[in-house]
């Protein structure tokens, strides 16, 4: 962020790209439903407003947790102004063994699973379990209390984990000794 006030901005930009537009892009992916075109138009979205706000930034808080509070704030007003229903499709099986099958059936039902969680939980998913971010920083993302944060995330897992029951080890699918 150094960078913007130095007036090397498209140095700037290029950085942060390079540093964070595979992270807003998998945000933006599963917000969206696995819209990539969508995704890819809002990280285009979402590096021009940084670039026209820089200089809100506050650099006594981390950048990170700034960028997704934009991106966030972003995800929210799509929602509000055109709701998407996208169905999670199109994902053709390229694996040939059994192990890889199940793996690719996983990310398939994983999309599906959180396509069906609600705006707010889906987001709190996305930010704590995707993109590693923290308790804390979710609650600022979100301007709500940690506690609001923990309950999201509690019902979202457990939606989650229902909803991928069929994924979890078990008595008839474990290894037996003989």
């Amino acid at each position: 962020m150094a960078l913007f006030s130095s007036n090397r901005r498209n140095e700037a930009l290029t950085e942060l790209y390079r540093r964070y537009g595979s992270r807003v892009f998998g945000y933006f992916f599963r917000m969206f439903q696995g819209d990539r075109d969508k995704a890819q138009d809002f990280v285009q979205e979402l590096f021009l407003r940084i670039l026209e706000r820089h200089h809100q930034f506050d650099p006594t808080k981390k950048f990170s947790t700034w960028m997704f509070t934009i991106a966030s704030n972003m995800s929210k007003t799509s929602f509000r102004n055109e709701p998407i229903k996208l169905p999670v499709e199109g994902h053709e099986k390229v694996y040939l063994s059994d192990d890889d099958q199940t793996k690719n059936a996983f990310q398939v039902a994983m999309l599906q699973a959180i396509s069906g969680l609600d705006e707010v939980h889906r987001s709190a998913f996305i930010l704590r379990y995707m993109n590693q971010l923290s308790l804390k920083e979710i609650s600022e993302i979100n301007d709500i209390p940690l506690g609001t944060v923990k309950s999201r995330l509690f019902h979202a897992t457990r939606k989650m984990t229902a909803a991928l029951k069929e994924f979890q080890p078990n008595e008839s699918n474990m290894f037996k000794l003989q």
